[in-house]
């Protein structure tokens, strides 16, 4: 069955979740207790029924119908358990770099989505990334999508490392019979991100003892510009509470004509001139040179997407069966945004500046004069190469192709040692991955552009001129002008586009059994024991343009191949303690255990709890749970450049915030008034990067709640859970704001050694201006997360039609992140942004709905809240106001018009809430002005579409 596309999943996210099993409280169905044995998500013990004892979020087919779910990351960001992300969505991964563009990852109680495991029927899935283990949900159809169940706490003790903040079960649809085609179309009030979207579903039995299946799907999302939407259509900066800017003042100090600065003044080129109507030099002016940034972006990034999905299973005999899965997926993504903004002082070439010496011919006679006077021998200068300038922007385009295989072969044992009958092993492999190919486009080769600004006479072209470097020329040099419009020559010349390949491995062979140990009065002690070796290596291989920095842009490094092997052992048993008793309806005991060695990283993780149902249709459950995440290959090697806001904490508006920074920025011969233009503190450079001693993270979860299900009301069921999170050796770096903070604000004067300070042309003859921060991993943070996760639904049948209500609520009262040991923590309760690294948790979210059905016809009614919330740490303290509590409206109608016939049609934003702004680099996204993953972007939507089963 297909769904609607990706503009209406990120609104329609809870649409019809009262179709889904219920998200904590996970009891036993009429179907349920038809089955003989099941396997719930987070155990590999056999059991009864569905009970768990850790809280299980399970989305059933039914509800992904009704949701209009297309990509299960687009639904995560809208559900309370989860939150966004930057860089995992094609909404927020226009800057996270060319390997991340348009990913699609899930960020599971906002701990990241490297550190939720992604299974698919119980088994693991390559990287979406060459580089890293965050899955990318855009390689996943959603049309054999069976249910997709999620633990919300550690389970490394059952699935391995990775697990953390929980686990992401696809499980497929196993007894497919026919053809089912879906066909849908969606476009936004604006006329754009359109998304044609089909797929096709065909299976059914072969042989005797053998069935099969095939899900082929295709999805076009389409791009929205930032120019078309008023939240990024022009630039902004908010960098103090009462002084919000929009427009031309806001705009980028870069300009397109050029920039050309002179001691304490800069000059440009204002049509063909550089002289005004009195002869004189025309100073830069940001409102009338400046460069608008924004309308040049991408707000969500074209994709293209072709999905393969295939099943087969084959009994071989009494009691054995042979099973296989495949998936191929071919994502391309093609984003664009603005020119580079060189600057001749940031962007050098083999350790020069890219400045242009006095003696250039092309120097217009007003400004030569003016740079003899201040006695220059070389003009600092900067430039937008960009469409005005080069003929194009920056681009980025990324294929993805991922590839996953699984065989396997399961059976019953006869017996177990003489004591048991019923144990059933598994024995499967998956072999997979996935291959990167990237390019770059926009950029400027900065040797030619060096060598070009150094010309003499052309001796054997009298009036010419040529490149002055004989090596230069014959690799094709030619002069470049900056005084004017570049020619079709130079801009050949200068254009330069760059590529980057990777791939990543992943190997993964277990073994396990389970079955009944022995019979105690409460019932079967039941077991599961096995062994585990799983391998996984990846390398990301940049152009050598880029490796030498060679290139506008960032420099970066390549991630060398690096291969992980671990070899696990792992037990699970689960214990009947009492049963049938009073005030002991029931009562279970369950734990694990897992010893692993990674490479010399030896570790295990465990988990214990239980559940007891005191009476009737009420259940009390606890878990507590170890587990790991061991690091990723771009964790391990590569290093890269960024550019970004960071705020100075010497200047005159913020050095005065405690005494201790004060007196450091004195000791740092910051002068008390000191006050940068914007230009500079929006433009400060650093690398950051991986590190091969890294160590596993670690954390422990805990999880508590109660169950109410009373016979006495019919269809009603409150599921209330209390969880716990605590995270030491945490692989980050220390934001780049948050390091230079702590230079500051300590008297040890802890990590100044990651930043730099220096001349900088905007000041000239200041040497304290803070150019450089870095940031490269460690393990140094820690992290506490405590909340509540509240579910209520309640169905009920009236003359009228039959009606399913619900409510998912999360609750956070306590999320903290202590970035370096023995520093204080940070408060990020209540917050809905921050940095690209580290982003708060809003309090209270909540998803409602009102779900309805009459004869052939089908209605929704969704709900989704987003509470009030502080913009980021401190900027409500600070004077900024907090952001107003939204909430979106979305409508979806459906009518059986056969038996084999579903059309329907729905509206998504249905009153056009705006995004709210946020205070310049306090959104969690590096070029965007709000939080993406939490308010909708797009305004109101349409789509319809149709779903056919033959």
């Amino acid at each position: 069955m297909f769904k609607p596309s990706p503009v209406h999943r990120a609104a329609l996210a809870a649409l019809g979740l009262s179709t889904a099993l219920s998200a904590q409280a996970q009891t036993a169905s009429e179907k349920t207790e038809r089955l003989d044995t099941v396997v719930v998500t987070g155990s590999r013990i056999v059991r009864p029924n569905l009970t768990s004892s850790t809280p299980v979020l399970s989305i059933s087919s039914e509800a992904l119908a009704a949701t209009g779910l297309e990509n299960f990351s687009d639904l995560a960001a809208q559900l309370p358990q989860f939150a966004p992300s930057f860089g995992t969505s094609r909404t927020q991964s226009t800057f996270s770099g060319v390997a991340a563009s348009g990913l699609a990852g899930a960020n599971l109680r906002n701990l990241g989505p490297n550190r939720s495991l992604v299974l698919i029927n119980g088994r693991r899935v390559p990287g979406g990334t060459s580089t890293s283990m965050v899955v990318d949900f855009n390689s996943f159809p959603t049309s054999n999508v069976e249910r997709i169940e999620t633990i919300t706490g550690g389970a490394s003790a059952i699935y391995g490392a990775d697990a953390v903040a929980g686990v992401i079960n696809i499980i497929t649809k196993k007894r497919v019979e026919g053809i089912e085609l879906g066909l849908s179309y969606g476009v936004t009030a604006e006329g754009d991100n359109k998304n044609p979207a089909a797929s096709l579903l065909i299976g059914g039995k072969f042989g005797s003892s053998g069935r099969g299946s095939l899900t082929m799907e295709f999805v076009k999302d389409g791009q929205v510009s930032c120019k078309d939407r008023e939240i990024c259509a022009d630039d902004f900066a908010w960098l103090s509470p009462a002084s919000p800017v929009y427009g031309p003042a806001a705009r980028s100090g870069v300009g397109a004509n050029g920039r050309f600065i002179i001691g304490n003044n800069s000059y440009t080129r204002r049509g063909n001139s550089f002289v005004d109507a009195n002869g004189q030099l025309i100073p830069f002016s940001i409102p009338v040179d400046g460069y608008n940034r924004n309308e040049k972006r991408d707000l969500a990034i074209p994709t293209q997407r072709m999905l393969v999905a295939a099943e087969a299973e084959q009994q071989l005999g009494k009691g054995v069966t042979a099973y296989a899965e495949f998936n191929y997926a071919r994502t391309s993504t093609d984003s664009v945004f603005e020119g580079h903004p060189f600057q001749s002082n940031a962007n050098p070439f083999g350790g020069q500046q890219t400045t242009i010496p006095i003696n250039n011919p092309f120097i217009p006679a007003p400004l030569r004069a003016a740079a003899e006077a201040a006695n220059l021998t070389q003009i600092t200068w900067w430039q937008r190469f960009g469409d005005e300038t080069l003929g194009g922007n920056r681009g980025a385009s990324n294929v993805r192709t991922m590839h996953r295989a699984v065989v396997g072969v399961k059976g019953d044992f006869a017996t177990l040692l003489g004591a048991s009958s019923d144990w059933q092993w598994d024995l499967f492999h998956v072999a997979g991955g996935t291959r990167v190919d990237l390019g770059t486009e926009g950029s400027v080769d900065l040797e030619r552009l060096y060598h070009g600004l150094r010309v003499e006479a052309d001796p054997a072209n009298p009036g010419q001129y040529r490149c002055a470097d004989a090596i230069a020329r014959g690799n094709g040099c030619i002069p470049i002008n900056p005084f004017a419009p570049y020619t079709a020559a130079m801009s050949a010349a200068l254009s330069a586009r760059t590529t980057s390949q990777g791939a990543n491995s992943l190997n993964n062979t277990i073994f396990a059994a389970t079955g009944s140990l022995m019979e105690l009065p409460a019932g079967e002690v039941r077991a599961s024991v096995g062994a585990e070796r799983r391998s996984y290596s990846g390398y990301l291989d940049h152009d050598t343009l880029i490796n030498q920095g060679r290139v506008t842009g960032n420099q970066l490094g390549d991630i060398a191949k690096i291969k992980t092997i671990t070899n696990e052992v792992f037990a699970e048993v689960l214990v009947p303690v009492l049963a049938d008793q009073p005030f002991a309806r029931s009562l279970n005991f369950e734990g694990a255990y897992r010893d692993s060695k990674a490479g010399n990283q030896k570790y295990n993780t465990w988990k214990y709890g239980g559940d007891w149902e005191p009476m009737d249709g009420l259940r009390v459950r606890a878990m507590e749970a170890r587990a790991v995440r061991t690091p990723a290959p771009g964790e391990l090697s590569g290093l890269s450049q960024t550019f970004g806001v960071v705020n100075d904490p010497c200047t005159a508006a913020r050095r005065n915030a405690n005494p201790t920074r004060a007196a450091n920025c004195a000791a740092d011969g910051v002068p008390a008034d000191y006050a940068p233009v914007l230009s500079i503190e929006q433009s400060v450079s650093g690398f950051s990067g991986g590190n091969p001693n890294l160590a596993p993270e670690r954390g422990t979860t805990r999880t508590y709640g109660l169950v109410f299900q009373p016979s006495f009301l019919k269809g009603f069921s409150l599921a209330v859970d209390r969880f716990e999170i605590d995270m030491t050796d945490m692989i980050t770096t220390v934001a780049r704001q948050t390091a230079v903070n702590l230079c500051y604000d300590t008297t040890n004067r802890l990590l100044c050694n990651v930043r730099t300070r220096g001349t900088h042309p905007l000041l000239p003859g200041a040497n304290y201006v803070l150019n450089t921060v870095d940031a490269n991993l460690q393990n140094v943070a820690s992290y506490e997360i405590k909340g509540v996760d509240l579910d209520l639904r309640y169905g009920f049948k009236t003359g009228y039609g039959d009606f399913d209500l619900s409510t998912i609520v999360t609750y956070y009262d306590k999320v903290t992140q202590t970035p370096l040991a023995g520093q204080p923590s940070v408060d990020l309760t209540g917050q809905a942004g921050g940095s690209t690294s580290l982003q708060g948790n809003i309090k209270l979210t909540a998803n409602a709905n009102v779900g309805w059905k009459l004869g052939a016809w089908r209605a929704n009614w969704n709900l989704r809240h987003i509470g009030r919330a502080d913009m980021a740490v401190g900027t409500t303290a600070q004077g900024y106001p907090q952001l107003g509590a939204h909430t979106y409206h979305n409508l979806r109608l459906a009518y059986q018009a056969s038996k084999g016939m579903e059309l329907y049609a729905g509206v998504t934003n249905v009153g056009d809430k705006k995004p709210p702004f946020f205070a310049s680099g306090t959104s969690g996204n590096q070029a965007l002005d709000t939080s993406p993953g939490y308010y909708d972007i797009f305004g109101r939507s349409y789509f319809l579409g149709a779903n056919l089963k033959f």
